[in-house]
């Protein structure tokens, strides 16, 4: 029985765990690329912040968005597509998702999916659970909704704060190719969370990644070199990719 218990908590805790549905928790490990993430904003000045150090380093990175966060900052949401950044679902309000009955599950994620959709007229086509808690009834909305399920392989906890250099030195000192790297530009739907540490090691992570001779890019860039847990991803894209021959018509 305990056995069990253990087996089930590593099933819905652990981002590496593929038992209810392929999510991605790293790229190609023989590559050059690692995925910058940001989870639970927009969150200003925080955001923005974030979006001026990338924009003066030629830095894309995919932010996985909270719905009442992304309706509190819609100019930054503008702001991130403009820039060329990837926009992710994160849910609505932050709730920890495994266990959440139909009802509560569809809105939490089409929702957001439609609070993006409405502010940058693209919907996302990652999600992130809150925290990384998934069930099995999460995939059937995700899957509904269009969305592969992304996790990650590279966290700091930068949200603790412990300061700008040991976030800096908690990504490098196991950064390897391949990594979705997980920082926070908010603190769930909470409005003007600190995280002025993040934005401070941003430069410092930059910078480490480059000197060992790695770039950083988005999910969706690094998911083209291949990884694990990109299944869903696959069967999404080429039904997008399906759809959209069929919209153009016949040349």
């Amino acid at each position: 029985m305990i056995v069990l218990v253990g087996l089930a908590a590593h099933s819905f805790l652990s981002p590496r765990s593929q038992l209810f549905g392929p999510a991605f928790t790293h790229g190609n490990r023989q590559g050059s690329l690692v995925a910058l993430t940001f989870d639970d904003g927009p969150n200003e000045p925080y955001t923005g912040q974030v979006l001026d150090v990338l924009e003066a380093r030629g830095v894309r990175a995919t932010f996985f968005l909270v719905g009442e966060n992304a309706l509190r900052h819609p100019d930054t949401v503008r702001r991130q597509k403009d820039l060329g950044m990837e926009i992710g679902n994160h849910g609505y309000d932050h709730r920890v998702l495994a266990g959440q009955p139909e009802p509560e599950l569809q809105r939490q994620v089409a929702l957001t999916q439609r609070v993006v959709q409405d502010i940058t007229a693209e919907p996302p086509t990652w999600f992130r659970p809150p925290r990384g808690f998934r069930g099995p009834g999460l995939f059937a909305q995700t899957r509904r909704c269009g969305l592969a399920v992304a996790e990650w392989s590279n966290m700091p906890r930068d949200w603790t704060r412990p300061g700008a250099d040991v976030i800096a030195r908690r990504v490098l000192g196991k950064l390897r190719p391949g990594d979705i790297i997980l920082l926070h530009d908010g603190e769930r739907n909470a409005a003007g969370a600190d995280r002025s540490q993040t934005v401070q090691a941003l430069p410092l992570i930059l910078d480490g990644i480059e000197a060992r001779g790695l770039r950083a890019v988005t999910l969706t860039e690094l998911a083209a070199g291949g990884g694990r847990g990109l299944g869903d991803y696959r069967r999404l894209s080429s039904r997008r990719t399906a759809a959209s021959g069929d919209a153009e018509g016949p040349d």
